[in-house]
């Protein structure tokens, strides 16, 4: 996965298909944690302050 790849949710297809702004982020400041990305969707459930949304990165396909 890498920024810019489009992506869906595997468990909420109502936020439609986001690109991804972000990859690698630690995630709740713990190593045993999957990686982290940020999502910018078209449809979102939740965003951050620059409107993306993090998550865990097996919680998404890439479509693209």
């Amino acid at each position: 996965m890498k920024v810019g790849d489009l992506v869906r949710n595997l468990e909420d297809i109502t936020q439609g298909i986001g690109i991804v702004m972000e990859i690698d982020i630690e995630m709740w400041g713990q190593v045993h944690e999957p990686p982290g990305i940020k999502v910018l969707w078209n449809h979102p459930v939740w965003v951050d302050d620059d409107g993306g949304s993090v998550m865990y990165q097996d919680e998404v396909e890439v479509i693209s």
